[in-house]
């Protein structure tokens, strides 16, 4: 049975930052949507920074409306942030991790969803590897009751550097998911985050999110692609 045909059409994206769910699963997202699955989006910290690529600079304000306007062009039926401005901004890894996982639990319980998309711990940024270990501990396997058991969990690697940093940062695709018939709509959801897109050569430019889906298609054997690790798959 196709992912997109089970009868729970609830699923949970876990985003360190805002843009992180466009650039990891915005053609899955897309293709939910589409199969009319209720997709909730939870944010790590949604907070505005000075590019390290260019001049220029956003505020929680911006990137908020941005969010609002990528969500709605993928049809995401929600979502919430746990952290608003730089306080916790790139520092997420110096949260406890019980409020992390606290955050996450409580959504799962709320949604109950059939499927979790989480960051992969094999990144190189801090917060993305913080978010993924309060995911996992937040997903842990026990038999379903208040707390769910999410029978599929799927983890992304940081668009254009996953695996970067050597053996202690790898990030080792099992899964792929065909967008060729969404493409198009995860890139005008990244066009909504103008703040953040860059120019090429660099993961966040359109030109290199459509290269990586080009890879991780030859490598699932359709056009375009994403790529996740599976962590979990319950028959």
């Amino acid at each position: 049975m196709s992912l997109f045909e089970t009868q729970n059409k609830s699923a949970v994206i876990v985003a360190p930052h805002a843009d992180d769910e466009v650039l990891a699963a915005g053609g899955m997202i897309a293709r939910l949507c589409e199969e009319n699955w209720d997709v909730h989006v939870l944010y790590g910290v949604v907070s505005g920074f000075h590019s390290m690529n260019d001049e220029a600079s956003s505020d929680a304000d911006t990137r908020e409306e941005e969010l609002t306007h990528a969500l709605a062009v993928l049809g995401c039926a929600s979502w919430k942030v746990l952290f608003r401005g730089q306080e916790e901004h790139l520092r997420l890894d110096t949260v406890a991790q019980s409020e992390l996982i606290n955050f996450v639990e409580a959504e799962l319980m709320i949604h109950r969803p059939s499927l979790a998309v989480i960051p992969s711990f094999g990144d190189h940024h801090q917060d993305h590897r913080a978010m993924s270990r309060a995911c996992v501990t937040s997903l842990r396997p026990a038999p379903d009751g208040k707390r769910p058991l999410v029978p599929l969990v799927l983890s992304y690697g940081q668009s254009g550097a996953a695996g970067w940093g050597g053996r202690a940062y790898q990030f080792y695709p099992t899964t792929f998911v065909d967008i060729g018939s969404v493409l198009e709509k995860k890139l005008d959801a990244m066009r909504c985050y103008s703040s953040q897109l860059v120019d090429t050569p660099h993961g966040r430019s359109l030109e290199g999110i459509r290269a990586r889906a080009s890879v991780f298609g030859a490598l699932g054997g359709c056009e375009y692609a994403e790529g996740f690790e599976c962590l979990r798959y319950v028959i």
